[in-house]
C-alpha cells in the first residue's frame, strides 16, 4: 500500500492528515483555515482527511472557496492497510478537536493509532487529546477554537523537521497504550 499511499500525497513534501469521521467536533473546518497560511510559506504542503460524515459536502466548499483543490484532499472507502500507509508517510496527525453542543471526544484512540506508526499529533485540549499527547514532547496540545494557535502549531513542528524527533518520542510512547494497561486504568476508575 506504500506506493499508492505515496500516489496520493502526490510526491508533496509537507503532509498533515486526519482520519476520522467529519463532524464539527473533529474540526476540519479549522485545518483547511490553517492551510490557507500554510501554503504561503509551505507551499508544497498536502493536507488529507480520510473518513466520512455530516460535514463533508461543506468542507468540500470551503476547500474550493479557499482555492486550495491542490492542498486538501478527501479519502473514503480504503482499506485499512492503505489507511495506515497513508499515515505512515504523513509527517503529522492532526485532529484539534473542540466541545461541539456537548460532544466531546472520548479518549484519543487516533492519536495513539498515529504514534505507533512514528507520527506526532496535534491534538485539541477539550476531550481525550490529552491523554494521548504529551505536550511538547509526542506532539502539541492545542486550543482548538483558536486558528492561529492551529497554524503556529503546524509550523513548530515543521520547522527544522522537529516532527521526525516528536514521531520517535510518540512511537516509544504508544507502547504505554497496550490495551492491557488501558483496561486496568479503567478498571481502576470504575471501581
Amino acid at each position: 500500500y506504500l506506493n499508492e499511499a505515496e500516489e496520493i500525497l502526490k510526491g508533496k513534501k509537507y503532509r498533515i492528515i486526519t482520519v476520522s469521521r467529519f463532524d464539527k467536533r473533529k474540526n476540519h473546518e479549522k485545518v483547511i483555515m490553517a492551510v490557507r497560511n500554510l501554503k504561503e510559506i509551505y507551499p508544497d504542503i498536502v493536507y488529507t482527511c480520510v473518513g466520512y460524515g455530516d460535514e463533508e459536502e461543506k468542507l468540500k466548499k470551503l476547500v474550493i472557496e479557499l482555492k486550495l483543490e491542490n492542498q486538501v484532499h478527501f479519502i473514503k472507502d480504503i482499506p485499512s492497510g492503505l489507511k495506515n500507509a497513508l499515515i505512515l508517510k504523513s509527517d503529522i496527525f492532526v485532529m484539534p478537536s473542540i466541545i461541539y453542543k456537548k460532544s466531546v471526544e472520548g479518549f484519543g484512540i487516533a492519536y495513539v493509532e498515529a504514534a505507533q506508526h512514528g507520527v506526532p499529533s496535534i491534538g485539541g485540549k477539550d476531550g481525550g487529546a490529552s491523554d494521548a499527547i504529551i505536550h511538547n514532547k509526542t506532539g502539541l496540545i492545542v486550543d482548538g477554537n483558536n486558528l492561529d494557535e492551529i497554524y503556529s502549531s503546524i509550523i513548530n513542528l515543521l520547522e527544522g523537521n522537529k516532527f521526525i524527533s516528536f514521531g520517535k518520542n510518540a512511537k516509544e510512547n504508544s507502547i504505554n497504550f497496550n490495551w492491557e494497561k488501558i483496561i486496568q486504568k479503567y478498571l481502576k476508575i470504575l471501581n
